[in-house]
């Protein structure tokens, strides 16, 4: 107690004290998960994000693709491209954390290519798209904001010249700048049933 100053005194049991520091504690600026002025940290930054290589799954098209006969589907997770901000507006983390993402690049690495199936190449007739997912601060509604991107000349060159794997690289949000959540979907399209077993491996760094 200051001289000179009145006692503080609590309206009720367990109602903190006024900060020395002139922090305000009333309940509009208190944090849900009870610290200030930020939840104490959970969990070292991810230094890098990896998936080991798993296999594509083919599937029927989708409401995107039903012009094909059978399309192999392959996603990332939801990545959280802003992580130091979580908390900061009381919401619950979700989505991978990639802190510091600016620069970095989703990287996809495509195997099987030469594969034959009914004297067919994985490549001969394939098509391939990409398609990004994102939104600005609310996890739960994320949504689609790019028309499919045509990457098939990336994945099958034919010919003697047609390697038995490639890799790939993504920025995240090429033309929307480092947004808060996004996550890439590869479509792999074919007008035929004639499946070939590709498989898929990635990396975020």
């Amino acid at each position: 107690m200051s001289q000179g100053q009145p006692p503080q005194m609590r309206q009720f049991p367990g109602q903190p004290l006024p900060r020395s520091d002139g922090f305000n504690i009333d309940p509009m600026f208190g944090n849900g998960p009870g610290t200030y002025p930020f939840p104490a940290p959970a969990g070292m930054p991810y230094a890098q994000w990896q998936s080991a290589r798993t296999p594509l799954n083919w599937t029927n098209p989708g409401p995107l693709d039903t012009f094909f006969a059978t399309v192999g589907y392959w996603q990332t997770p939801l990545y959280d491209l802003r992580p130091e901000i979580r908390g900061a507006d009381g919401s619950t983390p979700a989505g991978v954390p990639i802190w510091g993402s600016g620069g970095r690049k989703l990287w996809v690495m495509i195997r099987g290519l030469l594969s034959v199936n009914q004297a067919v190449t994985a490549t001969q007739g394939l098509q391939v798209v990409a398609r990004e997912y994102a939104e600005i601060f609310d996890a739960k509604s994320v949504e689609r904001i790019t028309a499919d991107a045509k990457i098939t000349q990336f994945v099958a060159t034919q010919g003697t010249n047609q390697p038995p794997a490639v890799v790939l690289s993504f920025i995240p949000g090429a033309n929307a700048g480092n947004m808060r959540y996004w996550r890439m979907e590869l479509a792999f399209q074919r007008s035929d049933r004639i499946t070939h077993p590709l498989s898929i491996s990635a990396a975020f760094y």
